[in-house]
């Protein structure tokens, strides 16, 4: 046979050869698109637990660079989701800053963010979320937790100003100094300009601050390994990236997306039996609600927001961490060998939060967040059963005197959350959304949303007592309040059930709760100057919940 009749007899073959196989093999359905499906955490999570890297003072002084540019998504991905996010440094936490009381953190932010317009004078006056998008890459720098002057000092670098504007392209010294009195304890660091701290938070700019000394030299606690948990929601779309505030809560329901810790997926945490490690949770996350637990087992809390306890809390009922709390906990390790789960409790439908979805749209409902594995503990080896230390050893690392009666100087102080359908056209505060109007909801604090509204002043060396109100429009709502510099004293029901005091910067205010439960006292010390109170769950805050205060002498 001619060469060319074969060939054509072997086309002829083939082609009959694939029909066929079109005809009878099943269809092959597209592959999922990984950022948009739950990830599988037997196959991506239980890496090892790893500490977020760590920037130590040296002789008094911390230095630092903070690179805030995006996520290389060739190398950063959660499962295979390839991840361009905003970032320090380019990875999914920031590096840990240790201090001691007395040192200088100079700090140097440099905002390598792509050039959108943008003027450091419109700073915090800008305006709610996604008012432009241009805002998603303006920032600045948040101590949370540590006392600090909020302004700027004498030599041009910045201290805690919430209220200045980093631009793409340009850079922002900051010289934090450290008070010698510092408890000593864990606080955190995040973006924090307005409109644009939700989304930034949500992408995984944060990290931790230790500031060291008080109950680190107690003992058995010095002898506990230190593990670090920044716990974030970090949120993104179907493309790996997050451009638009209002996409954040759509993949985070629709991928079933976990609380991460440092950047990791369900880490695992190898101990021996009877070994005692110290845990500082840091819920770093920019709305979700943790309630921590280890089945059976306890948590042994030894601080709440940075501040030392001054006796150990047992707590074997979930321990409750709100965006914007810390806790220091000590865990014993069960002496029988074994896999054990660092899990969070159900968030319940009553506690269910409103979230803006756009300006102009209605709010939605964000769902409620079932239980899920934060991390995995293996217990293998020998066994190691180390003591933990008693109530009496800690006692004298308590931080600060009780606020009493006689020191309450200072003008009682009240305070309202409100999230419902409001008119803000008017120059005054906000009015309920007249009947047969349609309105939009409006995210407020004495019912003004920010950054319209009077200032908050306070005296320096003053103390006074705040109630703190979520309005009863608000329709169950609950939001955790913070404030800036100042810490505050307050009564919480204790692991036994119990009433007991502790000092906090940060607390979830519920509607209808008890009177005693939403009052708080705090004391103005050391600096004069402008900050901030807001709504911690950080999409309200942009939105408006926010009022500025000032201290003045």
């Amino acid at each position: 046979m001619h060469r060319s009749s074969l060939f054509r007899t072997f086309l002829v073959v083939m082609a009959v050869a694939v029909m066929a196989l079109l005809v009878t093999a099943p269809s092959m359905a597209a592959p999922a698109n990984p950022c948009a499906v739950p990830v599988d955490v037997n196959r991506y999570g239980m890496k090892p637990f790893q500490n977020p890297p760590v920037i130590s003072s040296v002789g008094g002084v911390l230095t630092a660079t903070l690179d805030i540019r995006y996520t290389n998504p060739a190398t950063t991905m959660i499962g295979e989701c390839h991840l361009k996010l905003r970032s320090y440094g380019g990875t999914l936490v920031g590096p840990t800053l240790r201090v001691k009381p007395g040192d200088v953190m100079k700090i140097v932010v440099k905002n390598s963010l792509p050039p959108v317009p943008c003027k450091p004078e419109e700073s915090m006056a800008m305006g709610h979320m996604a008012m432009s998008s241009d805002v998603y890459n303006w920032t600045n720098l948040h101590t949370h937790g540590l006392h600090l002057s909020p302004g700027d000092n004498p030599n041009g670098t910045h201290s805690d100003n919430v209220f200045i504007n980093i631009c793409p392209g340009t850079s922002a010294r900051y010289e934090i100094h450290i008070p010698k009195d510092q408890p000593p304890g864990t606080s955190w660091y995040h973006a924090h300009l307005h409109g644009s701290t939700a989304l930034q938070v949500s992408s995984s700019m944060e990290g931790a601050i230790i500031v060291e000394g008080g109950l680190d030299n107690v003992p058995q606690i010095k002898a506990a390994k230190d593990q670090i948990f920044a716990l974030q929601q970090i949120s993104y779309d179907s493309k790996g990236e997050i451009e638009n505030a209002a996409d954040m809560y759509d993949n985070w329901e629709q991928t079933g997306s976990r609380t991460m810790v440092n950047g990791q997926l369900v880490p695992k945490i190898e101990m021996r039996p009877g070994e005692v490690q110290r845990w500082r949770f840091i819920d770093g996350g920019v709305s979700e609600s943790l309630y921590l637990q280890v089945a059976g087992m306890a948590l042994n809390e030894i601080a709440t927001d940075g501040n030392a306890l001054g006796r150990i809390d047992v707590w074997r009922t979930p321990l409750e961490l709100e965006p914007g709390y810390r806790s220091d906990v000590l865990f014993k390790a069960p002496l029988r060998p074994g896999r054990y789960y660092l899990t969070s409790g159900a968030v319940s439908v009553k506690l269910s939060l409103l979230h803006l979805a756009a300006p102009g749209e209605a709010a939605v409902v964000h769902k409620a967040t079932p239980a899920t594995t934060v991390a995995v503990i293996d217990v293998t080896g020998p066994v190691n059963d180390m003591p933990l230390p008693t109530s009496a050893e800690l006692a004298p690392y308590q931080p600060f005197k009780p606020i009493t009666n006689a020191e309450l100087n200072g003008a009682p102080q009240k305070m309202s959350f409100a999230l419902e359908e409001a008119d803000c056209s008017g120059p005054g505060p906000c009015k309920p959304c007249p009947p047969g109007q349609e309105c939009d909801y409006q995210y407020m604090v004495d019912m003004y949303s920010y950054p319209k509204g009077p200032t908050r002043f306070l005296k320096l060396n003053t103390a006074s007592e705040w109630t703190l109100e979520v309005a009863s429009t608000s329709a169950g709502q609950a939001h955790p309040f913070h404030i800036h510099v100042n810490p505050f004293q307050m009564v919480r029901k204790g692991p036994t059930g119990a009433d007991e005091t502790v000092w906090k910067d940060t607390l979830m205010v519920r509607e209808g709760a008890p009177l005693k439960y939403r009052v708080v006292r705090s004391r103005y010390v050391d600096f004069t100057g402008a900050f901030v109170l807001h709504c911690h769950i950080l999409p309200h805050e942009d939105s408006g919940m926010m009022q500025k205060v000032e201290i003045v002498k």
